[in-house]
């Protein structure tokens, strides 16, 4: 029997759950189903929460509210229940319950654990991200009940290596039997990702942690390895992380192909692929001309689909649409993005995008973003607009998914976007790279935010102008987005980088559904 392959994660996006927020539990599915069809024996590690991360909806079209993220009936038929395990504090007491359950795909396998006592601790997790309250409990009890379950993986059928994602797990490596070998990715060069140390679990856990700061240098002071996921990210977390420089590397993150990509076969030349796409783009017509009765036409579909945050900057729209009033009626704009219930900001920038959508002809905001949604938006858009402020994007998916469709974009110089386009061959950038985190609340980046912005409207009005004028040209520029893309980030390339060894060793013919074990966790 193969050892597994472990990654830990606080969410993954299974097709059909909303077990995630973003871009980490949509890497972490798309890795999970990659691995699959390479046949890994790949197992995750999350909390399964009842009731999702959030939804929002715009009641009438006129009051943004808060609803739950439901799970998909489809998704929990397929969970298979396994047992419930207890989880004791160093004292003896009980410091969690969980039933855990089972979400095998070919020789991947997904382990979900639902907390369920104390109510106090259940209550944490029963949103996703909502444990602002007592964020240590949160990271103390996520690490002992994964790492039971490691244990138990470990004993039944062994552990090749564990993969901690994020500092939200840090304390993972330091309840794990010694000889299991421990590696740390890091998503995120912005503070919410280095969370203050969790002092209190060394008494709950009987645990020594290192005199350090916060719960990233917790993982790095005693993993074997630390990965970024972009050569920027790895060049910014240096410059925060020095002490650790030498455990350091990165791989640039990636997309599941099969998955996102709905171009399957390449169509030969710019002008068959631009038969294609159009087809994609009327589909996608036809969508929001059923959801809001409104007429794309022949103008250009152009698309803002993030995560609704500070950094990535959804403000540039907010200033096209008010400013520039004779470009953007030259274009459809499509937005999406769920902001975070504790972000007052974001909640008012959604609220922006929600009243542009209810008083514009030329304006969609789709408050529920997900993968659903994402997959449409993503293949049929014209231009995906891609702007974070430089050194805080860790990497970027959308525009990945996007690229593999064909889909260029316009970027502004961070992330894996400096990996992947090539301004003007497959798709154009905007502003100036930086090399350090600036705050974002300060006069210097309100300074640079007013000269990127500048940038970023000649950028694109040079690329509607060149939509309209040449669409020949466009196309040439489109389709090599999709050939590039197709190339650089399939999640095969992303996996051999991480376990190339282990796959030498297992070998590249073995049908994944051979090696499909169950589970006695």
């Amino acid at each position: 029997m193969q050892k597994s392959i472990v990654s830990v994660t606080m969410e993954i996006a299974l097709e059909g759950s909303a077990n995630y927020a973003g871009g980490l539990g949509v890497l972490e599915a798309d890795k999970f189903y990659g691995a699959s069809r390479l046949g890994l024996p790949y197992i995750v590690v999350s909390p399964f929460y009842p009731s999702g991360y959030v939804d929002w909806d715009y009641t009438n079209r006129v009051r943004f509210i808060e609803t739950r993220h439901r799970h998909s009936l489809a998704f929990l038929s397929r969970l298979r229940f396994l047992r419930s395990i207890e989880v004791k504090r160093s004292d003896g007491r009980l410091l969690a319950e969980a039933d855990v359950f089972e979400y095998p795909h070919g020789s991947a396998r997904a382990i979900l654990y639902r907390i369920r006592k104390p109510i106090s601790v259940a209550r944490l997790f029963r949103y996703l991200y909502r444990h602002h309250s007592d964020e240590c409990t949160y990271y103390v009890v996520a690490a002992a009940v994964a790492s039971e379950i490691i244990r138990r993986l470990a004993s039944d059928e062994g552990v090749y290596v564990v993969d901690v994602q994020e500092a939200h797990l840090a304390l993972v490596p330091y309840l794990l039997p010694k000889d299991i070998r421990t590696r740390f990715v890091t998503h995120t060069p912005g503070p919410w990702g280095h969370p203050k140390l969790c002092k209190e679990a060394e008494e709950i856990l009987g645990i020594s942690l290192p005199n350090v700061k916060t719960m990233t240098e917790v993982a790095m002071e005693v993993v074997e390895k630390v990965f970024t996921v972009s050569r920027k990210h790895f060049e910014i977390t240096k410059t925060f992380f020095p002490k650790y420089i030498n455990k350091m590397s990165y791989v640039t993150n990636a997309i599941d192909v099969e998955r996102w990509q709905r171009v399957k076969r390449d169509p030969g030349s710019a002008k068959e692929f631009a038969e294609v796409h159009e087809g994609l783009k009327n589909e996608f017509s036809s969508i929001i001309k059923a959801l809001t009765g409104k007429n794309i036409g022949s103008r250009m579909l152009v698309s803002w689909v993030r995560r609704i945050v500070k950094y990535k900057r959804p403000y540039f729209i907010e200033w096209l649409v008010e400013e520039n009033s004779d470009l953007k009626d030259r274009i459809f704009i499509v937005t999406a993005g769920k902001p975070h219930p504790s972000d007052a900001w974001g909640k008012e920038m959604a609220t922006i995008f929600a009243r542009f959508s209810r008083t514009l002809s030329n304006f969609f905001y789709y408050p529920s973003y997900g993968t659903d949604f994402a997959y449409y938006a993503l293949s049929a858009s014209d231009l995906l607009l891609f702007t974070p402020f430089s050194c805080w994007e860790a990497s970027g998916t959308s525009m990945m998914k996007a690229g593999a469709n064909g889909v260029p974009t316009l970027s502004s110089r961070d992330g894996a976007s400096l990996e992947l386009i090539e301004d003007g061959f497959n798709g154009w950038f905007f502003g100036r790279e930086l090399n350090q985190i600036i705050d974002l609340e300060s006069e210097d980046a309100g300074k640079i935010d007013e000269e990127e912005y500048t940038d970023f409207v000649k950028r694109l009005e040079s690329i509607i102008d060149l939509y309209e004028r040449d669409r020949e040209k466009f196309y040439e520029i489109a389709y090599n987005s999709y050939k590039t893309f197709t190339q650089m980030v399939d999640i095969t390339r992303l996996l051999k980088q991480y376990y190339g060894e282990y796959l030498s060793k297992l070998g590249t013919g073995k049908n994944s559904k051979e090696v499909e074990q169950p589970s006695n966790i």
